[in-house]
């Protein structure tokens, strides 16, 4: 399998080592069955009245940069009533660079929990199907996978890219990262205290893999239940050393292809005629957990678009600014993404800046 630069590992090797054998991702090409139009031609449409384009370039030109910035914003796609309104790249990318997510990989990973929901396999309240938690004397047995989405699972966790105690990079090295995550103990009781922890994400993953009965079966359903039908041609993805895809992190494609992504929830599930995830995923998908308001089911609600933004919309965020956010209040997709370069915090804050001010240039349909 063809190597590729992760985020993550070029964070990892300036403060640890070389992590080259972890980062192996595998390519899947999804012929579409249903698209917006045959191949990528998605027809353009006009940015709705009142919308000045000149302020969007003007906000996109100051956060891409010269040719040689690279810290950079690396892509911008926005879409309203199901057409390109606006799509512009830095000089050193195209609609064909595939672009690193992050932590929207965890939204794709919920909604692959979502399809095998839909499909009777597995139920939001049971008890997570992890083999190490079965013993009922085990307090990890009370974790459902409700709890996992809701990143309240009470896991012990130290959510943080740099420490040398830091779990993720601890999950990261590991064999099998969902290994990691499941021998961990408990600090709270499940379901009672939010923490961000991408080891829920990893091990939903692993319920993902198992259910479906291994690596090669899950690839094969993903194609043929999300990929083809919404029309993504391209996935990279992450894998730990023993050829498991991580699920946390690392699900990489196109900024259009997210944006296909984003689109399906927009749709409330739907593509053309099919239902691909039911409607009461999609609910529940955005709908803010019991522990903290700001999280839903592995997305993060409108408080993140500010305070002036819709209860019914939410994003896909990823580390370092990468984001797909899904606006039904104005029926429109918004997707950015980042370099992986400079500090965290300025390219977080310069996305966060940057999404913010698009999402408040367009009016409320």
């Amino acid at each position: 399998m063809k190597q590729t630069r992760s985020l993550f590992c070029c964070v990892l090797t300036s403060v640890l080592v070389s992590i080259s054998a972890v980062a192996i991702p595998s390519t899947v090409d999804a012929r579409p069955i249903v698209s917006i139009t045959k191949e990528d031609d998605w027809k353009n449409g006009p940015l709705p009245q009142g919308v000045s384009k000149k302020e969007i370039e003007a906000l996109v030109r100051t956060a891409m940069g010269p040719r040689d910035n690279k810290v950079r914003v690396r892509s911008v796609l926005i879409t309203v009533n199901d057409k390109i309104v606006y799509e512009r790249y830095h000089q050193l990318d195209s609609k064909e660079s595939i672009l690193d997510t992050f932590s929207i990989s965890k939204s794709f990973v919920s909604t692959i929990i979502g399809m095998l929901v839909d499909d009777g396999k597995l139920s939001l309240d049971q008890p997570a199907p992890i083999a190490a938690w079965s013993n009922p004397n085990d307090p990890r047995s009370a974790i459902t996978i409700r709890n996992l989405l809701h990143m309240s699972s009470g896991l012990t966790w130290k959510e943080d890219y740099l420490a040398s105690d830091s779990s993720t990079i601890a999950m990261l090295f590991a064999p099998v990262a969902s290994d990691y995550a499941i021998a961990l103990p408990l600090e709270s009781k499940p379901g009672t205290q939010f923490e961000y922890n991408s080891g829920n994400s990893a091990i939903l993953m692993r319920i993902i893999t198992d259910t479906l009965g291994g690596t090669p079966q899950t690839v094969s359903y993903i194609k043929k239940r999300l990929l083809d039908p919404i029309g993504i041609k391209r996935v990279d993805y992450q894998r730990d050393s023993s050829g498991r895809i991580v699920g946390f992190m690392g699900i990489n494609m196109t900024a259009r292809d997210q944006a296909r992504f984003g689109l399906l929830y927009l749709r409330n599930g739907k593509w053309g005629k099919k239902t691909v995830i039911s409607p009461e995923w999609v609910s529940f998908s955005r709908t803010p957990s019991p522990t903290f308001q700001g999280y839903a089911g592995h997305w993060w609600t409108h408080k993140i678009l500010g305070s002036n933004a819709s209860p019914s919309d939410f994003t896909a965020l990823g580390y370092y600014g990468q984001y797909v956010t899904v606006s039904p209040s104005k029926r429109m997709v918004i997707v950015v993404n980042t370099a992986f370069e400079g500090s965290p915090t300025e390219q977080t804050l310069k996305a966060r800046d940057l999404v913010q001010s698009l999402y408040a240039l367009f009016p409320l349909k």
